[in-house]
């Protein structure tokens, strides 16, 4: 059982990825096949198990009964570890607990509503959106009445749009927005994931020439026009040569590096190379030892001027020198290409609406879908009560002499027939900021998932035998290693008695060498150092010599200890062996053994400590597998043995 627990315990992330099926299934009959120092075993825990170990499609009667003695042992070893309260330790909790919120968030989700939102935000990645907009500014917190004067005033503008005055006019006029100023609200084009979802959403359902209303987002109100709509320009490899140029440079600064870079692009259109230009003269250092090469880029991610000169070469085209904010470039086009495949961009897209505060669809959907399922109920006069009861306690927090413990009456919601207090949630909301509003939904949607969580092993059957299976097999693994691992290869005692009682099993075919072999540069250096072995005890060798010779931090005599057979080292083959050959090494041409030939065979288990191990791990599983035999009761019944599914 040994091989079987070592194997649960490394693979049981591997086996999860194998097992998880998000399905649900409803629960057939499921007898009990087994009982374990009193412990039901299901017949579908153990198909479970057997039928994900076994890869064998032709299982004859002897190798499910085999199996089950498997089982047996490994449920016996569990029962020993609940005993010794393995299953109660801090350490166990936090890896179990650790594994199970791991596995049990696809679970916890929708994952055909995140897929669908990846796709419809990977479609819109295809196509760049060209449009303007207004903001009149709002707090998320503000009160009603700031809502809808912002709103009001929204819409004024937009229908002053809409009756004919220019966009860009009505927008200096009434925009909050700093930069429109400078742009009269105009955003230029931008793609799928570079502005906040809401306005993303609106602006991608507009034609060209479209007027949204007006929308809200974290910032206030906007109103959206889309003037132009085309494929996405896809992503540019390029390289430059740079020339810094500070916005404040003096005429004459401005005219030398014109000039320089006009010499530059003069050398490129004669045939010089451009890596090795920009190499040698490009000043930006990022780049230049890469020939100017800088990583893929795509819209937006370069200043503008940069952008509509790169976007618009030719594949291997040289542009001419132009001037950025940062100063002058000379761009060549290396290579162009479009969106990879969805199923290779998948993971980035949801990655990225995730740090939107975008990647939730698929729990809200799935929230949605568990109120129904429960008959979930709010209770407005539970929600009234906690919403008075919060007030009452921010009241008090200004104000030291206000007395008394308010305390919110009746229920906030019911689910599934569990009334949950509108006194628990004010508990949990009355150190939070946020919106009473906001943070009755966010508690409802807490409280709601984790009652789905509670129900996990029982709701969908494969999530609980595979959670039986890790809290069985950690339990296994520190059980194992107290009474078997650990304790052989920590045991001298028990494994030099075991060696004594089975030593014909380590028999050799042929001679060992066990010693040391020593190398010197100097000749006197290394009979002194055989003369100090051969005073010490084998186990001190490596230890005295080291002290004696080597403690300035330079090697004076290389040490090289160990069991060697013949052909195992070319110098033993030759110095003790005398076989063979060897060239003298090139620092340390000195070369002696000391050591004992074992002709008859091993001496002690130290001489073939691995195979004893593992020999004497298995004499005390064995032994430890009848102790637990004799202790614990197993019962299985052989009717329901006869209907397991192996497959």
């Amino acid at each position: 059982m040994s091989n079987l627990s070592v194997m649960m315990k490394k693979n049981l992330l591997f086996f999860a990825a194998l097992a998880l099926n998000v399905s649900a299934f409803a629960q057939q009959q499921d007898p009990v096949l087994m009982r374990i120092n009193n412990k039901d075993v299901t017949r579908s825990e153990f198909e479970y198990i057997y039928n994900k170990n076994n890869s064998n499609n032709e299982l004859d009667k002897k190798t499910l009964d085999e199996y089950v003695d498997l089982f047996v042992n490994f449920k016996l070893k569990v029962a020993a570890a609940e005993e010794a309260g393995l299953d109660t330790t801090k350490a166990f909790n936090n890896e179990f607990n650790g594994y199970r919120q791991q596995l049990a968030k696809s679970y916890l989700t929708d994952a055909s509503v995140d897929e669908a939102n990846a796709l419809a935000t990977y479609n819109r990645l295809k196509e760049n959106v060209e449009a303007s907009h207004l903001l009149i500014r709002l707090q998320p917190n503000a009160t009603p009445e700031q809502v809808t004067d912002a709103y009001n005033k929204a819409e004024r503008a937009r229908q002053r749009i809409i009756n004919g005055e220019p966009f860009d006019k009505v927008a200096r006029e009434v925009s909050e927005d700093p930069s429109v100023a400078q742009n009269g609200g105009y955003l230029g084009y931008f793609t799928a994931l570079q502005m906040i979802r809401p306005f993303e959403d609106v602006a991608y359902s507009l034609k060209v020439g479209e007027i949204s209303e007006p929308i809200r987002t974290d910032f206030g109100f906007h109103v959206i026009k889309v003037t132009g709509r085309r494929p996405d320009i896809g992503k540019v490899l390029v390289a430059h040569i740079f020339k810094f140029l500070p916005q404040d440079a003096s005429k004459e600064k401005e005219q030398q590096v014109e000039q320089q870079m006009d010499s530059i692009y003069n050398a490129l259109q004669n045939g010089a190379d451009f890596a090795e230009l920009a190499k040698t003269l490009s000043e930006d250092k990022g780049t230049a030892a890469r020939g100017g090469e800088l990583p893929w880029v795509g819209l937006h991610q370069t200043v503008k001027e940069f952008e509509d000169i790169a976007f618009n070469l030719k594949k291997d085209e040289i542009s001419k020198p132009f001037h950025s904010p940062n100063g002058m470039h000379i761009v060549k086009l290396i290579d162009r290409k479009q969106i990879e495949p969805f199923e290779e961009k998948k993971e980035e897209i949801m990655r990225r609406l995730t740090r939107m505060g975008e990647g939730n669809k698929g729990v809200e959907a799935l929230i949605a879908r568990l109120k129904k399922e429960y008959n979930f109920s709010i209770d407005e006069n539970g929600v009234t009560s906690a919403k008075e009861t919060l007030a009452r306690l921010a009241e008090m927090k200004k104000d030291s002499t206000l007395t008394g413990t308010p305390v919110a009456m009746g229920n906030l919601f019911v689910l599934d027939g569990k009334a949950y207090s509108a006194q628990d949630f004010v508990e949990w909301a009355k150190n939070n900021n946020d919106a009473v509003d906001k943070l009755v939904d966010k508690y409802i949607d807490k409280e709601v998932l984790a009652y789905e969580d509670s129900k996990l092993e029982k709701k969908y059957p494969d999530f609980g035998h595979l959670m039986q299976e890790y809290r069985d097999g950690i339990l296994l693994f520190e059980i194992s290693n107290r009474q078997v691992w650990d304790k052989a290869s920590k045991d001298e005692e028990g494994l030099d008695k075991f060696f004594k009682q089975n030593k014909s099993n380590y028999a050799w075919d042929a001679p060992r060498f066990r010693g040391i072999i020593l190398h010197s540069s100097d000749e006197s250096v290394l009979k002194e150092a055989k003369k100090l072995t051969k005073k010490n005890p084998e186990d001190e060798w490596s230890n005295v010599i080291r002290k004696a010779f080597n403690n300035d931090s330079v090697t004076v005599v290389k040490i090289t200890k160990g069991l060697y057979a013949k052909g195992d080292n070319k110098y033993v083959d030759k110095l003790v062996f005398k076989s063979g050959s060897f060239e003298p090494m090139k620092d340390y041409p000195y070369t002696a053994t000391y050591g004992k030939l074992l002709k008859k065979g091993p001496e002690t288990y130290k001489d073939v400590r691995g195979p004893v191990t593992a020999d004497y791990q298995n004499y005390l599983e064995t032994a430890w597998i009848k102790e637990l035999r004799d202790k614990y009761s197993v019962e299985i019944d052989q009717e329901v043995l006869k209907t397991v599914n192996n497959h």
